[in-house]
């Protein structure tokens, strides 16, 4: 769903500005008043057309990789500004520089961002120093806060609300939401790796007797405190996700130094009243939802496991 998200806004992100460079294009070779003079070399906005058609029909592929659309993305309007005589059509140029920086902060990594918001800034930079357009070092100043501004503000507005649909307010773990998100994430990383992934399946035995007998606050108290024990056996860059009531969902890629097997079996020798069943694939053949069924599945036979245990030590 995010994926789809972000291919979309990117293909309306291209579209947009292929079509605006290539009217410029267009009336600086046909303007619309006899008397008018030329206000810029052309060669820019033919580079930016170039540019911006190829990372369009890029991405009618819907490919896996966005890199070269997105480099793309970042070429095409620095290179219209080197070209710009005028110093108002480099502040308009501004307008869709600050729009894909924006756009960076809100579907990549942080870190990852803000290499390619630098990357982005200094070409606008470079451009603004070689276009013929008259500026002064004030110009330069105000282009760099725009971009880096837009970016961080804006990064930290989406991420605050990103992080509020994603986050189970009880235990700070993510959601349902949060963990279709995430898991796709790792699932991508695992194919690219050539790994395996394991969905380990938890929940909490009897837990809507507990409630029942002893309150939902104690209830309440009970996740948070599993949640905590559950996420301190798990790898940092483990998916941990409460999917709803007491079912809670781990997802690990494969070749890691504490294997997800042992994580299973830390996690089996702690509180009795806690069932866990786990499932490992082939990322390159598995999906995320089939590999949750199959965990599912086996912690639903190890929990039948101790029910006819606990009836036959009763007889």
């Amino acid at each position: 769903m995010l994926r789809r998200q972000q291919i979309r806004v990117l293909r309306i992100y291209l579209a947009a500005t292929t079509f605006l460079y290539a009217a410029g294009v267009l009336l600086t070779f046909f303007p619309l008043r006899t008397n008018n003079v030329e206000l810029s070399n052309p060669t820019g906005g033919i580079i930016a057309v170039v540019s911006g058609f190829f990372g369009f029909l890029y991405l009618a592929r819907t490919p896996t990789n966005l890199a070269p659309a997105i480099a793309a993305a970042m070429i095409a309007t620095p290179a219209v500004m080197a070209f710009h005589e005028l110093a108002a059509a480099e502040f308009l140029c501004l307008i869709a520089v600050m729009f894909l920086a924006m756009y960076l902060i809100a579907f990549y990594r942080t870190d990852r961002a803000r290499v390619l918001i630098g990357v982005l800034s200094a070409a606008a930079v470079v451009a603004l120093a070689v276009a013929p357009a008259q500026k002064s070092a004030v110009t330069y100043v105000v282009f760099v806060v725009a971009i880096v501004g837009a970016a961080e503000s804006f990064g930290l507005m989406t991420r605050a609300l990103i992080t509020i649909a994603c986050t189970d307010p009880l235990t700070g773990l993510l959601n349902r939401a949060g963990w279709e998100i995430a898991t796709a994430e790792q699932l991508s990383r695992a194919r690219a790796a050539q790994t395996t992934i394991t969905i380990v399946a938890l929940d909490i035995d009897d837990f809507k007797a507990v409630n029942d007998e002893f309150g939902h606050q104690f209830g309440d108290e009970q996740l948070i405190d599993y949640a905590r024990q559950w996420r301190a056996l798990m790898p940092e860059d483990a998916v941990f996700a409460r999917l709803g009531g007491d079912e809670f969902a781990a997802c690990l890629e494969g070749n890691r130094p504490m294997p997800a097997a042992k994580i299973v079996e830390g996690i089996r020798r702690g509180p009795s009243d806690a069932s866990v069943g786990s499932a490992t694939g082939l990322a390159a053949i598995s999906t995320i939802s089939d590999l949750l069924a199959e965990a599912d599945a086996d912690l639903y036979r190890i929990k039948r496991a101790k029910r006819s245990g606990g009836a036959q030590q009763d007889s």
